[in-house]
């Protein structure tokens, strides 16, 4: 199955690294060297994931707004030296699905890469039987394409957002925790702050409130529930 990674780094020495890291679990890496070569390999439909990795202006959320433009779609890694940078909310609100920081963890990195291809083989499968499609009010969400609808139009979702939704459609009116909806989208082990679910929730809420009234309701200390 088709499933390329861009590493975007100006330290060829950590492109190997992660070249051969993650060449042990299958996934065919690539080296890029600028925002523009990135945005232009994006083209490509078989690149699914961009790691960013340095200290680079087009790190920041400006670049990852660039890259989401181009694929609304693609998941977004970032490995920063700065621990300040975790805790930037900028850097999850524009696009980044995966922050990591030194020392870097490679487990965390490879979940997550297996979670996302793991969907993609989903997607790949082409499977359209109804057990595949969850619906509430005017939404729909087809998990063997990948595709979320409302009143018929696209609503372009992260991966990591798409996972947020469907659990949510999952459970229809029930108020899910932030904590539940961690270990729901996110790898396990980890480690995300609630306030990183609120704000791709939020990002979600957004989406969909283009194209309808707001179907996320915010439970106050609890956390969230689809509403009509």
């Amino acid at each position: 199955m088709d499933f390329r990674i861009l590493v975007h780094s100006h330290d060829v020495q950590m492109f190997l690294l992660l070249q051969h890291l993650l060449a042990i679990d299958g996934f065919p890496v690539a080296l890029v060297r600028t925002l523009d070569e990135t945005v232009r390999a994006l083209r490509d439909d078989s690149v699914r994931v961009v790691i960013m990795y340095g200290a680079s202006s087009e790190m920041g959320p400006g670049g990852l707004r660039s890259l989401k433009i181009a694929r609304p779609e693609i998941a977004i890694a970032l490995l920063c030296n700065e621990f300040d940078k975790l805790r930037d909310p900028l850097f999850e609100k524009d696009g980044a699905d995966l922050v990591l920081t030194r020392p870097f963890d490679p487990v965390r990195l490879i979940a997550f890469l297996r979670c996302l291809r793991s969907d993609a083989l989903i997607e790949k499968s082409g499977v359209a039987a109804e057990a595949n499609v969850l619906r509430y009010a005017d939404l729909e969400m087809n998990s063997a394409t990948a595709k979320v609808h409302r009143s018929g139009h696209d609503v372009p979702l992260t991966a990591l957002q798409f996972r947020l939704l469907r659990h949510l459609l999952q459970n229809p009116e029930a108020v899910q925790s932030r904590e539940t909806l961690i270990d729901a989208a996110w790898p396990a082990d980890a480690d995300v702050e609630p306030r990183t679910v609120d704000i791709h929730i939020g990002l979600i809420r957004k989406a969909l409130r283009m194209l309808g009234p707001d179907l996320i309701r915010t439970v106050r200390t609890r956390g969230y529930a689809l509403t009509n």
